[in-house]
């Protein structure tokens, strides 16, 4: 436990730490020590290890050569900062290359996007290949596309991706047609419910204005 500490684990977390993976303690010095090493090398900092083996101490268990590494080098080649991935969404590189990463990147490819764009999205939100294609991806990209947004809005704002349809999306977006307003879609999305409710009425009141004015 001291040698972790002394990485820059938690130690009033500790508790979280050993509950969200078990099996810490059963791992070698050495087996941490390439971890560390490895997310030293990918230009991760020292308070930031300490923080992502607090948050995601499971990433220990993954292999450097044969899990880590092939996957930050997949990242690396969507032109992603690995670093910063590794800090935002460490479990992301737990998930398959082949059966969850390469999947996700060829459906985006499918609808048009550039790699490059691609890289901005799980750059801006790490989490976006950790979502299931069929049950999220999908389904949030045929909805998307009956909303009057380009399709570079996605590329500002993949977090579109992590919200809800049904209890957030949808009757939002619903309600933004109702008013007859244009937000956008972060707006739209991140804004809580009386700051949505206040955006809303403000954009109301500006189209009211300007309608008056023409009259």
């Amino acid at each position: 436990m001291r040698f972790l500490e002394d990485l820059g684990v938690d130690k009033a977390q500790w508790a979280k730490v050993i509950y969200r993976f078990p099996a810490l303690l059963t791992y070698s010095r050495q087996k941490v020590e390439s971890t560390v090493d490895f997310l030293s090398e990918m230009g991760v900092s020292a308070d930031s290890i300490g923080k992502i083996l607090t948050r995601a101490p499971n990433i220990i268990s993954y292999s450097v050569e044969d899990k880590l590494r092939p996957t930050a080098d997949y990242f690396s080649s969507l032109n992603v900062d690995v670093g910063i991935l590794l800090f935002r969404s460490p479990s992301t590189f737990g998930l398959s290359i082949e059966a969850n990463l390469k999947p996700i990147t060829e459906f985006f490819l499918g609808k048009g996007y550039t790699q490059e764009e691609i890289g901005i999205m799980i750059s801006r939100y790490g989490a976006l290949y950790s979502f299931s294609l069929e049950d999220n991806l999908i389904p949030k990209w045929e909805f998307f596309l009956t909303m009057d947004y380009s399709k570079d809005e996605l590329v500002k704002f993949p977090q579109y991706f992590g919200y809800s349809l049904e209890h957030r999306i949808k009757p939002r977006y619903a309600l933004v047609r109702e008013y007859g307003v244009r937000l956008l879609l972060n707006q739209i999305l991140s804004l809580s419910s009386s700051n949505f409710d206040k955006a809303l009425e403000k954009k109301l009141m500006i189209m009211t204005k300007k309608k008056t004015l023409l009259i």
